[in-house]
């Protein structure tokens, strides 16, 4: 008899919680299942472990609203309860929002949408930098591969969705490729921006604000 329900969490990962990597990010969330009591459920074999599946690594210093997680309990407990059950067992900074059935699967995912907020002492200065930067064809970085490194244009991945003054910072989101298909991670864009940019501007928010399949559905 199979006794594998399957569970995922939708959380944020916010403050402090966005310096947890995502090893420590994988024993937190074990912790966290078992202050909760909830009855997981382990793989078999000679190494039984706690089955935990992350389905977009989120880079260390960035946070998120939309990360998930996948589990299996072994029991048929109500999605509201475990909820409340998990977080009152994490830490400052991470946050269920929601326990649903999982609907898509990891290699389903096709994009991120991305808020980063820059900050400067001339901001009109820093928009007409970004302008600049974001029209360019070319975009070279160096990326690390399995064969080494090379260059890689990411200027056909940004799709930047809009560009404002708001609260004493630049907000800019964007729209970038991520999953199995290709993962273009935005402290890539935000490193090439510094690199090209004039002036000097601090990265205030780096946020992953929703997670989208390839068929543009929302993934849940």
């Amino acid at each position: 008899m199979d006794n594998r329900i399957n569970y995922r969490a939708v959380f944020e990962k916010t403050g402090s919680a966005k310096y947890i990597s995502h090893l420590d990010l994988n024993r937190c969330m074990q912790r966290a299942i078992r202050r909760a009591d909830l009855p997981a459920w382990y793989t078999e074999g000679f190494h039984p472990h706690m089955y935990l599946m992350f389905s977009l690594a989120l880079s260390l210093g960035a946070e998120s609203m939309c990360e998930t997680m996948d589990f299996r309990l072994t029991e048929n407990i109500p999605a509201q309860e475990v909820m409340a059950r998990l977080n009152a067992a994490l830490p400052e900074g991470l946050k269920v929002h929601a326990v649903i059935t999982p609907k898509y699967a990891a290699a389903d995912i096709g994009s991120a949408i991305y808020r980063v907020e820059l900050q400067s002492e001339d901001l009109p200065l820093l928009a007409r930098n970004w302008d600049a930067f974001s029209a360019q064809s070319e975009i070279l970085v160096e990326k690390k591969t399995k064969r080494g490194k090379k260059e890689v244009n990411i200027a056909p991945m940004i799709t930047v969705l809009s560009v404002e003054e708001i609260e004493g910072c630049l907000r800019i989101m964007l729209q970038l490729p991520a999953g199995n298909e290709g993962n273009l991670n935005v402290s890539v864009v935000t490193d090439a921006f510094q690199s090209f940019a004039e002036q000097p501007f601090v990265i205030e928010k780096s946020v992953r604000e929703k997670i989208f399949c390839l068929n543009g559905e929302e993934f849940s």
